[in-house]
Parts: C-alpha cells; sequence; structure tokens
C-alpha cells in the first residue's frame, strides 16, 4: 500500500465523524433533560451488589461522563494512527467500528442508569449494568475473529504478533469463547437470583474468555514448533 493510499485509509472515515455525532449528541441530550433535575451530589459507583458506595459533585459526573462517553471512543480511533501495523486496520474497519460503537453505546446506557437511579426510579440496577456487560462480551466477540494483527486491539500475544497464522486461530478461538461467555452472563442477570452466584458467573466468564486464548495462542505456537 503506498503512503499516500495508507493516509488516507487512515483519516477519519464518515463513519467516524458519525459516531463522534452520536456520542456528543447523546450526551448533550442527557444534559439538557437531567442536569437541573440532579442533585448537588450524585451516586457515581456501585458495588457487585449494585449497592452505592460512592458519591461525587453533579459538574464532576458530567465531566467524567463526557470524557468516557466522548473522548474514549474517539482516542480508540485515533490509535490507528500510531500503531506499527496501521495499514491492516483498512482490513477489519467494519469490525472496529461496530466495537467502538457497541463500546459506545454501552458507557451512554451506564450513566443513564445512574442518572435515573439518583432520580430515584426503582431500576434493577444489577441486572441492567451486568446484562449489559454481557450483550457487550457477545458484540466483541461476534466480531473479533476479524480483527486483524495490530498492537492495540486483540489478543495480542507476542506468538501472535508474530504469526499471522498464530493470530488468525487465536482470534477465532477467542471469538466463539467471548460470544458464548457473553450469552452465559447476560442470561445468569436475569434467571440466576443469587447475586454472589451471577457475579461469580461474570468473573468466571470474562477471566476464562480472556485468559483462555492466551494459553490457546501458545499452544499454536508450540505445537508450530514442534511440526518444524
Amino acid at each position: 500500500m503506498s503512503e499516500e493510499k495508507l493516509e488516507n485509509t487512515l483519516k477519519w472515515s464518515r463513519k467516524d465523524w458519525v459516531l463522534l455525532a452520536v456520542n456528543i449528541a447523546i450526551f448533550a441530550i442527557l444534559f439538557v433533560i437531567f442536569n437541573r433535575k440532579l442533585p448537588d451530589e450524585v451516586a457515581s459507583h456501585y458495588n457487585i451488589s449494585g449497592e452505592l458506595d460512592r458519591m461525587m459533585g453533579k459538574v464532576a459526573f458530567w465531566i467524567m461522563y463526557g470524557a468516557i462517553g466522548i473522548l474514549l471512543p474517539s482516542f480508540l480511533a485515533a490509535l490507528r494512527k500510531i500503531d506499527p501495523r496501521k495499514q491492516n486496520y483498512n482490513k477489519f474497519a467494519q469490525s472496529f467500528y461496530v466495537i467502538r460503537f457497541a463500546i459506545s453505546m454501552f458507557i451512554h446506557g451506564i450513566m443513564l442508569v445512574i442518572i435515573l437511579d439518583n432520580l430515584d426510579y426503582n431500576l434493577p440496577i444489577q441486572n441492567i449494568l451486568l446484562g449489559g456487560f454481557g450483550l457487550l462480551w457477545i458484540v466483541i466477540g461476534n466480531y473479533m475473529s476479524q480483527v486483524r494483527s495490530n498492537f492495540f486491539v486483540g489478543i495480542k500475544t507476542p506468538w501472535a504478533l508474530s504469526d499471522e497464522r498464530n493470530w488468525r486461530l487465536t482470534h477465532r478461538f477467542a471469538a466463539r469463547f467471548m460470544f458464548i461467555a457473553g450469552i452465559l452472563m447476560f442470561a445468569s442477570t436475569w434467571f440466576v437470583g443469587q447475586t454472589f452466584v451471577v457475579v461469580m458467573i461474570i468473573l468466571a466468564g470474562t477471566l476464562i474468555s480472556s485468559l483462555s486464548p492466551v494459553l490457546y495462542s501458545y499452544l499454536v505456537y508450540r505445537n508450530s514448533n514442534t511440526e518444524a
């Protein structure tokens, strides 16, 4: 790929600008609707049981929300510019966009739930937040197999980064595990009654689906060396 073509590929696309505009619009709408209704001190953090354990000033809350909801997805898009394998992002541009979009909607969902809880809406916070995380895991898992070799997105083991075949096999494996784990996590939040059991399922699903691809990547590397 020529330098000029690569530079054009890495420029923000219309979808990138649309996602930024959507994030700004959602933030602005929630701010206009709810800012005056919120108390000066708002709940900002909950423990694994869904119980409030931290407060913060309203201004600080909106600043935090803006930084996470608007700047974080934009920062992820900007990482393409400094990745040594920047040319590969064009090979999974749609998947990268969907993953960033899913992360953005998850963040806005969390913030909306927190806002509504501060306004005394009776919401099943634990179910919504943990269930939302399960849905996010499903989306990421659904697109993980399409991620191409890079230094910022995916399962970045030394064996996968140094071998295209290893990367491909590792991410196919990770995609299946994350998708299944996400389904189990989402289902557990609504159909398992005990909070402790739900939390254990969430933690186990996250850890197993994150760490097992690392082990698999090493096994692929070891088997490749044995065959050689």
